[in-house]
């Protein structure tokens, strides 16, 4: 009987063991487009809820609010993962037009928490690392079939 008692011991310890070396690859990607310093659009996607949300506003109020559900692969996330550890540079992406923020991305790894408001912009600093990994996550959102469905006026042909 303590031979069984120990076996199952052994075995909870061992389980709970393993699973913390399962790493932690998610992030949260947040992007913005502004018109004269003013957020006029704004893209999130947690990886780890797999929420996606994208929102317009009209004078400081959101007048479009989709949210869907879409999940990256294991593969994919260890790929960005492995994009982000290349680089030391911080994880955001700004462009200015006229001495203006034109754009803003902002990449956060494993946290909770968002950091797109801590993370301050560097004129002329961009990261290349965050272009790829922008491109990549934005193509497997886009070319989603619910992505399709949502947005579906971006797909009319003119």
């Amino acid at each position: 009987m303590k031979n069984y008692i120990y076996t199952i011991i052994f075995f909870i310890v061992f389980q709970g063991c393993r699973s913390q070396n399962i790493r932690n690859h998610n992030f949260i990607y947040h992007t913005a487009d502004y018109d004269l310093g003013v957020i006029y659009e704004e893209r999130i996607y947690d990886s780890s809820t797999g929420l996606y949300e994208y929102k317009e506003y009209a004078n400081h109020d959101v007048i479009k609010n989709i949210k869907f559900h879409i999940k990256f692969s294991q593969e994919d996330l260890e790929a960005i993962y492995k994009l982000y550890v290349s680089s030391d540079l911080p994880m955001i992406d700004c462009y200015f037009e006229n001495n203006a923020i034109a754009h803003r991305s902002t990449l956060t790894f494993n946290s909770k928490n968002d950091n797109f408001k801590e993370m301050e912009c560097i004129k002329n600093g961009e990261n290349p690392i965050v272009t790829k990994i922008e491109n990549k996550i934005e193509t497997h959102i886009t070319s989603s079939e619910v992505y399709k469905t949502n947005f579906y006026w971006e797909f009319y042909k003119k």
